[in-house]
C-alpha cells in the first residue's frame, strides 16, 4: 500500500506544480502569423495561444521566441482572447515575454503590426492616418483569428479583452468606446515640449529639412467616426497615449481597467496621459507604478540591439526590467482572469 500512497503524492504534486501558484492549469505556448487583409496594406498578425505540444524555442531575427511555431491548438476547451496593440514604431515582438506568459495561463494573444507605425514598415505619410488606421487594424486582426478555422473551437468571443501600450493605448481606449477630442490634442502639443505625446516629423521644405510637429487635425480626421468595439471587455493600459481624451471623452469607456504608469514620466508626460486616464475613466481603473521611464514596458532588448537602441533599451541603474516584467505577467495575469 506504500507504494500506492507514494504515487498518489507523486501525482498530486505534480499537478500542483503544474497549475503553479494560482490553482489554474499551466499550458505549452503555441504560435503562428497570418495576414489579415486590410484596405491600406496587408497586416502582419502574430498569434500566442495554448497548447499541448512541447514547447521548442527559436529565433526570430534578434529575438528569441521561447514557443513551438505552428503548435495544434487546445480543441477541447475555450479560451479567453486578448488583443495586444504595440506602441509607436514598435512591433508584435516588442511584447512577446508577456504574450507567452498569457498563453501559458491560458489566454489566445492576436498581435497585430500596426501598418504605417511599426518598426522595418514604411511610416504613414501623416499622423492622423495613423490615428485612424491603428483602431481598425487592431478590429481587422481579432476578427481574422476569431473566424481561422485553426482557432474555433478554441476562442471565447464572449470574453476578450485588450493590452495597450502607449500608442497602443489609445488604441484600446478608442476600441472600448473613448471619443477623442483632437483639438484638445493640438492645444496640448503647442503648449508642451512632450516628445511622447507630440511626435515631430522631419519634412523637406526646399533644401532644408524642418522639424514640424505631427499634431494636426486633417480634414479626414476631423470627419472620422472611431470604432467602439462592444466585445473589449477588460482593459490593460500601459502607460498609454491619452492627450487627446477628457473625462467626457471617456466616460463610455466602463470596463474593468488595470493602469501601468512609470515613476519617470519625462518621455510621456503622466498629467496629461495616465494620470488623465485614471481621473477620467468611470470605475475608477487599478493603477499600478512601475519603476523606470516609459519604455521599461518593452521586453527587455537582445544583446545585439541594445546599443543601437539606448532610449529604448536602457534602464536607469538600479531599474531591473526583467524583474519588472516578471511582476507585471503575474498581475496582468491575474487581473484579465478576474474580469474575462
Amino acid at each position: 500500500m506504500r507504494w500506492i500512497v507514494t504515487v498518489v503524492l507523486f501525482i498530486a504534486f505534480a499537478c500542483a506544480a503544474q497549475a503553479g501558484e494560482t490553482g489554474v492549469p499551466r499550458f505549452s505556448a503555441g504560435v503562428i502569423r497570418l495576414t489579415v487583409a486590410d484596405q491600406t496594406a496587408p497586416i502582419d498578425t502574430v498569434v500566442f495561444y495554448p497548447t499541448r505540444d512541447r514547447e521548442t524555442a527559436w529565433q526570430a531575427g534578434p529575438f528569441l521566441i521561447e514557443v513551438t511555431r505552428n503548435a495544434a491548438p487546445i480543441a477541447d476547451r475555450r479560451f479567453p482572447v486578448v488583443l495586444l496593440s504595440h506602441g509607436r514604431r514598435g512591433g508584435p515582438l516588442s511584447h512577446r515575454e508577456l504574450a507567452t506568459a498569457l498563453a501559458r495561463a491560458g489566454f489566445i494573444v492576436i498581435l497585430p503590426t500596426h501598418v504605417g507605425d511599426a518598426y522595418g514598415s514604411p511610416p504613414a505619410p501623416t499622423q492622423s492616418r495613423i490615428l485612424i488606421d491603428r483602431p481598425r487594424q487592431a478590429e481587422a486582426s481579432l476578427n481574422a483569428v476569431l473566424a481561422d478555422p485553426r482557432f474555433p473551437a478554441s476562442v471565447d468571443e464572449n470574453r476578450i479583452g485588450m493590452i495597450g501600450f502607449s500608442a497602443g493605448g489609445y488604441t484600446a481606449l478608442i476600441l472600448a468606446g473613448a471619443k477623442p477630442d483632437f483639438r484638445a490634442a493640438v492645444a496640448y502639443c503647442s503648449a508642451h515640449d512632450d516628445p511622447g505625446s507630440c511626435p515631430r516629423r522631419v519634412v523637406q521644405r526646399g533644401t532644408t529639412p524642418v522639424a514640424e510637429s505631427a499634431a494636426a487635425i486633417t480634414p479626414e480626421l476631423a470627419a472620422w467616426k472611431p470604432p467602439f468595439d462592444r466585445r473589449v471587455k477588460a482593459l490593460v493600459l500601459m502607460d498609454p497615449l491619452a492627450v487627446m481624451f477628457d473625462a467626457s471623452a471617456l466616460s463610455a469607456v466602463r470596463v474593468p481597467t488595470l493602469l501601468y504608469r512609470p515613476q519617470n514620466d519625462a518621455y510621456l508626460g503622466g498629467a496629461a496621459n495616465a494620470l488623465a486616464v485614471a481621473a477620467g475613466l468611470q470605475p475608477r481603473p487599478q493603477m499600478e507604478v512601475v519603476p523606470g521611464n516609459h519604455f521599461v514596458f518593452i521586453d527587455p532588448c537582445p544583446d545585439s540591439i541594445a546599443p543601437d537602441e539606448p532610449m529604448v533599451c536602457q534602464d536607469a541603474p538600479g531599474v531591473d526590467r526583467a524583474q519588472i516584467h516578471r511582476r507585471i505577467e503575474h498581475e496582468v495575469v491575474s487581473f484579465l482572469r478576474e474580469h474575462l
